[in-house]
């Protein structure tokens, strides 16, 4: 019996993660995932943050409340640019200290200790240095006496530095720790980074509301409302216009968002799966053709799904206007313009009603068109290209 097993074939590559994460694959779903991930911010930041509540502007409230200015070069808070140009800097320095983090995530835990160690003391030192060592030599020079106003005031700068630091870090924490979590391999970094968005857009959806953004004052003022009902669709597909501009931005953030997250946590299963395999099977030609097989399947997938779903989203939302094109070309404008001057297609349910309505025809259309059936010869031709 023993004779009759053979030894499984071995190739010149394997699936050890040494060499799997320099695959193309596992490449080009990492850098998709920080595309998509600074993409969406910079959605994010210029339809809700820039010229409401970006950071720029609360640098020069705290400015002009304690009357100095912070220790952050204009250069590097964007203070100096206009629009969407502020974050410019801020981004890169949030790409450039995730992928410190990431970088530090695959040292040993004796160089992670030593690397947070000397962060430490870094911080001690440029924060209270100056302050210990004045307070040194005025005991030395008075005697015991409660530190002076000159050994105090140097405590003003580091303590301005790390308030400016840590409000700018807050501004950039999705791509912080999206960018820990795409080449740091980390899913608490990824989730971090999709839940704080979310809640960020929550939280301003709430204060937005008419009636507390009312009780806000001034404040509530400042916050960017967002007119995506009543305004009329300026973008759309085959010659119908399906949603607005801000609609169109929603969208965009939320198709971002799954892309951000599916090439993310793809490349983090897969490369897990890899890893549980016995080392047997990680040197196994088939294994190695299934994994190549499972990953070009995942990259066709991300990008046809979710295009399909933005498309699909778009004439979800305007399925109304659609229907209403139709039908002023068939009866006349005058039954269709009192149709769409209805109150069901104005307001936030008329959305509701026009979804409702596109789920219901593709519904009556699986009843004509073999869907399943239709994909599947898409994907057998994807598999013959090969």
């Amino acid at each position: 019996m023993a004779d009759e097993v053979s030894p499984q074939a071995e190739g010149a590559r394997s699936l050890h993660l040494r060499v799997l994460r320099k695959q193309w694959q596992i490449v080009t779903l990492q850098v998709l995932a920080t595309l998509a991930l600074v993409w969406m911010y910079m959605e994010i930041v210029s339809t809700y943050v820039v010229g409401s509540i970006d950071h720029t502007q609360l640098f020069a409230q705290i400015e002009s409340l304690i009357g100095t200015e912070l220790p952050l070069a204009d250069w590097m808070t964007g203070a100096e640019r206009e629009g969407l140009a502020r974050f410019y800097v801020p981004i890169s320095i949030g790409i450039g200290l995730g992928g410190m983090m990431a970088l530090l995530a695959f040292q040993t835990p004796k160089i992670q200790q030593r690397v947070k160690l000397g962060f430490i003391i870094t911080m001690i030192i440029l924060l209270a240095g100056r302050f210990i060592m004045g307070y040194m030599w005025q005991l030395i020079t008075s005697g015991w006496t409660a530190p002076g106003n000159d050994v105090l005031r140097t405590l003003e700068w580091p303590l301005l530095m790390m308030l400016s630091m840590i409000i700018l870090a807050f501004y950039l924490l999705p791509i912080i720790t999206g960018i820990k979590g795409i080449w740091g391999l980390s899913r608490r970094g990824v989730a971090w980074a999709i839940g704080f968005s979310l809640l960020f857009l929550g939280i301003h959806a709430i204060l937005t509301f008419p009636l507390i953004k009312a009780q806000l004052g001034s404040y509530g003022e400042q916050l960017t409302s967002l007119e995506i009902i009543v305004s009329e669709p300026t973008i759309g597909l085959f010659g119908f216009a399906l949603v607005t501009t801000q609609q169109f931005s929603l969208i965009l953030i939320a198709c971002l968002m799954m892309i951000f997250q599916e090439s993310a946590f793809g490349v983090i299963r897969h490369l897990e799966y890899a890893y549980r395999l016995p080392e047997s099977c990680k040197r196994d030609p088939e294994y190695v053709a299934q994994m190549d097989n499972v990953l070009n399947g995942h990259l066709r997938h991300t990008g046809v799904f979710l295009s399909l779903t933005v498309i699909a989203t778009m004439i979800a939302l305007g399925f109304h206007a659609v229907l209403l094109d139709m039908v002023s070309g068939i009866t006349g404008s005058q039954w269709a313009a009192q149709v769409g001057e209805s109150i069901e297609l104005t307001l936030t349910y008329g959305l509701v009603i026009s979804a409702l309505l596109f789920l219901g025809v593709m519904a009556l259309l699986r009843f004509i068109v073999p869907w399943q059936r239709v994909w599947g010869l898409v994907e057998a031709s994807f598999t013959r290209s090969e």
